[in-house]
């Protein structure tokens, strides 16, 4: 072995060159391992109170100006995300322990200054520029390639995040197959407009308060009751005492929906008014009939903008301008109650949007007015089709009605 001739040491080895086929493998494989690790850390709402938050503090660094950086080759980087992903730890410290000790906190200014030498840099720059919310944190995963010379990175800059129980319970992820999967990677969709789907938070419990008005399909989401119901073909009339239940949940459904519509505001999430409709349900010793119906995974159908129905709460925060659909649900002694109100968000919304709750809502009362002995179901699709069309908007006829009342 050659020794270099000034100090008698061997010079340092040189690194492999990488062909143009090898590099593009590599950075596929850093970009992936980059990805996965944030995806990782966005699951988990606790992440910024409960562990960024606290390492900035201890090491006197202002969230504003500094950058939490994980630098390693893809092999480390892609290790943390399973270490973190799979630990069977109670609280979200625990699980990201390893993965904070191993960060650096570096000025952004520097940072930047840094990643301009970097692979593909522009979404480090990008994410930086962005605004953060107040006790917002930047994040940055950096992979080294093999060659000691090139680095790809991908920065996140994430919220303040959530310090609650239901935080905890985690991950929070994106529902695929109608609630029979879930993923840590927004899916893949060709959307009809600018809505997207946020994370799910964990189902909530439902008290043993509850059992007796806990169905079927709670533990396996199959309702077979249902499916096997006389009443699939031939409606029942109900006697006194059936009409005193079909009310008292009515009412009751009322009551849960009328508190998800105080909590409606800009900066509200949609997995917040699950909560509200989740306890105010269960409190009553009520089921929350969505959760896990047919695999749904919430208690309250939130329905948002272009969204026709049955929409799923996430942590997608309310916007000025919105209009939210809120569809409640509740089973009581042994009967269901339902029913839904669309909801302006704030003050921002259109006029057109304003006409179109009022012309939905219209149309509802001029069916109500015809609900009586001797009306036949079909003539309230008339009612309610003719009224839209006047008003310049069309029934959505993907989606048809269903019963309520006895379980």
């Amino acid at each position: 072995m050659a020794e270099d001739s000034a100090s008698g040491a061997p010079p340092p080895a040189e690194k492999p060159q990488l062909s143009k086929a090898d590099f593009k493998k590599e950075l596929q494989a850093a970009e992936a391992a980059c990805r996965q690790l944030l995806y990782v850390i966005e699951s988990w709402p606790r992440f910024v109170p409960a562990c960024a938050a606290p390492f900035l503090r201890e090491k006197g660094a202002d969230a504003s100006s500094a950058v939490l950086v994980l630098r390693g080759p893809a092999k480390v980087v892609s290790m943390m995300s399973m270490v973190c992903h799979n630990a069977k730890v109670d609280t979200t410290a625990d699980r990201f322990r390893a993965f904070i000790q191993r960060l650096e906190v570096v000025p952004r200014e520097i940072l930047l200054k840094d990643a301009e030498g970097w692979v593909a840099s522009d979404d480090v720059h990008d994410q930086l520029a962005k605004p953060g919310a107040e006790g917002s944190v930047a994040v940055v995963i950096a992979v080294e390639l093999s060659d000691g010379t090139s680095v790809h990175a991908q920065a996140a800059i994430l919220g303040p995040g959530l310090d609650s129980d239901q935080a905890e319970r985690g991950p929070w992820q994106y529902v695929l197959n109608d609630g029979r999967a879930f993923s840590l990677a927004p899916p893949k969709f060709n959307w009809s407009g600018p809505l997207r789907p946020g994370r799910v938070s964990q189902r909530r419990p439902v008290p043993e308060s509850c059992r007796a008005n806990i169905p079927d399909y709670a533990s396996n989401g199959l309702p077979a009751m249902e499916q096997e119901s006389p009443h699939q073909n031939s409606p029942p009339c109900l006697n006194e005492a059936q009409i005193a239940k079909a009310r008292a949940v009515a009412r009751l459904g009322r009551e849960v929906l009328d508190a998800a519509h105080r909590a409606v505001r800009p900066g509200t999430t949609t997995d917040e008014l699950d909560r509200v409709v989740h306890d105010a349900t269960i409190d009553a010793g009520s089921y929350p009939a969505p959760l896990n119906y047919r695999n749904f995974p919430k208690s309250v159908c939130t329905s948002v903008n272009e969204v026709v129905c049955h929409g799923i709460p996430d942590d997608r925060e309310l916007r000025d301008g919105d209009i939210v659909n809120v569809d409640v649900s509740c089973i009581l002694d042994g009967f269901y109650g339902d029913l839904n109100e669309t909801f302006v968000v704030g003050t921002g919304a259109s006029e057109e949007v304003k006409q179109l709750v009022k012309c939905a809502h219209d149309a509802l009362m001029l069916c109500v007015e015809q609900c009586k002995p001797g009306a036949r179901y079909r003539d309230m699709g008339d009612i309610i089709s003719d009224h839209v069309r006047r008003c310049g908007f069309y029934v959505d006829k993907t989606y048809c009605g269903h019963g309520v009342g006895e379980t």
